[in-house]
């Protein structure tokens, strides 16, 4: 017996409902698979990534076993195999300021270019001040191991000389961000003077010192790319400018030289894959250099600016 009309119509009702089910299934179905097969693309970019960073890192360290610092510090280094690519900078640790001779004065205010405000400046300058003295006195707004040893997770201050650019990151008051975005960028733990190299000094820290205006910084950027590059007679002129000032000037006058660098290789894969390697060694000898690694950073942040 044929159907009835309303028969037929449910028929095909339910037949329509059926294949947009089927549709939305199929549907959801391709666009999970196109989910998978993206993120396993990106899984693949970001192992090739680190990859080409380590590469990175490689060739700095043969430049700095076989040729001289200065050489490897104005040398491109940089690489790329269809669209994988790498690029390396090697900063000198004598540009930078050592944390564990720079005075309290100094420090508040590279702390405070840093983007402190005056009272949390001054919290994380006698927090760091702590953090390497020997004794057990906290400074006013400062540290010692009976308020370490009350935290979540107790930890116990050096109270000697800072080894590592990383123990900041556990001194009261300092944030991960400013660590990574600052402090770890302008400050070593092997500079081994007070004073540091204009001609090394990266522009984030030109930046941060007392006494250097940023139009000095500028100056002093661009003069090291000339030839001859700019020299410490260039500096004495912008004092008389008045772009630097005698503090400034003394900071920039150099100092034992360090054997010490921080090579930071970024690799690239894909469209926008990134993966930022940091390491720090130090070289000895001469002609065939050895090179030892002090620290790793496997997931280095990216660095924004100088």
């Amino acid at each position: 017996m044929k159907g009835t009309g309303p028969d037929r119509g449910v028929a095909l009702l339910l037949v329509l409902w059926a294949l947009v089910l089927l549709g939305t299934l199929a549907l959801g179905f391709s666009w999970s698979m196109r989910t998978e097969a993206l993120a396993a693309r990106n899984g693949i970019d970001e192992v090739r990534a680190y990859f080409q960073a380590r590469t990175g890192v490689n060739r700095a360290v043969a430049m700095l076993a076989s040729l001289s610092a200065d050489n490897v510090l104005a040398a491109a280094i940089a690489g790329e195999d269809d669209d994988a690519s790498y690029d390396v900078r090697v900063e000198s640790e004598s540009g930078k300021v050592d944390v564990n001779l720079v005075n309290e004065e100094v420090l508040l205010e590279i702390l405070k270019k840093g983007g402190l405000p005056e009272e949390e400046a001054e919290s994380v300058r006698d927090a760091i001040l702590d953090w390497r003295d020997e004794d057990d006195v906290p400074r006013p707004r400062g540290a010692e191991r009976g308020e370490y040893g009350r935290m979540t997770e107790p930890i116990t201050p050096r109270n000697g000389k800072i080894r590592g650019i990383g123990e900041l990151m556990h001194v009261k008051g300092v944030t991960k961000e400013f660590h990574e975005a600052f402090l770890s960028r302008v400050f070593t733990a092997h500079g081994n003077s007070v004073q540091l190299s204009f001609l090394r000094a990266p522009e984030i820290v030109l930046r941060s010192l007392p006494g250097v205006s940023a139009e000095a910084a500028d100056r002093i950027v661009a003069g090291r790319r000339e030839e001859p590059p700019i020299s410490a007679a260039g500096l004495a002129a912008m004092v008389g400018e008045g772009l630097l000032t005698a503090q400034g000037l003394a900071l920039l006058s150099g100092g034992a030289s360090s054997n010490v660098y921080t090579i930071i290789a970024t690799g690239r894969a894909g469209s926008d894959v990134t993966r930022v390697v940091r390491c720090l060694v130090e070289v000895s000898g001469s002609g065939g250099k050895g090179v030892k690694m002090l620290g790793w950073l496997d997931k280095a942040p990216r660095e924004e600016g100088g």
